[in-house]
């Protein structure tokens, strides 16, 4: 599978607020020492679950 630049987890980050947006959520996983992709899935998750 090819992905486009700045794609992670079929999301695709574009502009500068998709890049402030990305810039979090790698700090975040970086400070959970998971991949990007892995924070992405947990946030996913945990945002889906709080019904």
């Amino acid at each position: 599978m090819n992905k486009e630049h700045g794609q992670v987890t079929g999301i695709i980050w574009r502009g500068p607020d998709d890049l402030a947006i990305y810039q979090q959520l790698k700090e975040y996983a970086d400070k959970k020492g998971i991949s990007v992709s892995k924070a992405a899935k947990q946030l996913i998750n945990t945002a889906l679950r709080k019904d």
